[in-house]
């Protein structure tokens, strides 16, 4: 005979068992599994600080005739400005290593690693979107983000600490002009009115 009582303990020790269970295995399939990363295998991404330095003077350059009240526009290689990415989230001490920043026709996407606290070991994400820098700071509009070895469905688990990382270290960046991105195979376009 059949005890609902019985089927009841059944089910919550059923439940008590399979919570950590799935926790357990959703960790190891997130920081076992990759994504991979934006970089194109014809376009291989190099990253020194001679790249980094770079970038700063062309945007040196791009923000003085701004600031003079000319209009003026600057291109950036892939290389260019994952050099300087890099350089500004060790600066900031950022949890994201090894990032990889990526340029398609009309898009823009990243790869790296991110520290989740309370998780070993980083995780691999791979985000696409656009960044906008109309603002008095910069804000991105993301499109896709893919989370280790975990299924879409999972990834919005994830998805609000990579949001929060990002404002975080996006709100001291002050932006004195407002500026428009214009992405084609490995480079984007950066212009500015004054």
């Amino acid at each position: 005979m059949l005890n609902p009582f019985r089927l009841i303990a059944t089910l919550l020790g059923f439940l008590v068992l399979a919570t950590p269970i799935a926790a357990v295995a959703f960790f190891f399939v997130a920081i076992a599994g990759s994504p991979g990363t934006c970089e194109d295998e014809n376009r291989p991404i190099t990253t020194s600080a001679q790249l980094a330095t770079l970038f700063q003077d062309k945007w040196d350059v791009l923000e003085a005739a701004l600031d003079a009240g000319q209009p003026a526009s600057a291109n950036f290689t892939e290389s260019e400005v994952t050099s300087r990415a890099n350089l500004w989230l060790e600066e900031n001490d950022a949890p994201i290593d090894d990032i990889l920043i990526c340029f398609g026709d009309g898009t823009a996407s990243a790869s790296a690693q991110i520290d989740i606290p309370f998780v070993p070991g980083d995780i691999d994400v791979l985000v696409s979107g656009t960044l906008i820098l109309t603002g008095d700071v910069a804000d991105a509009d993301v499109d896709k983000i893919e989370v280790g070895g975990l299924p879409d469905l999972l990834t919005d688990l994830v998805e609000n600490f990579i949001d929060d990382i990002f404002e975080d270290q996006t709100e001291d960046l002050d932006l004195d002009h407002s500026f428009s991105l214009l992405f084609s195979e490995g480079e984007v376009t950066i212009s500015g009115l004054p």
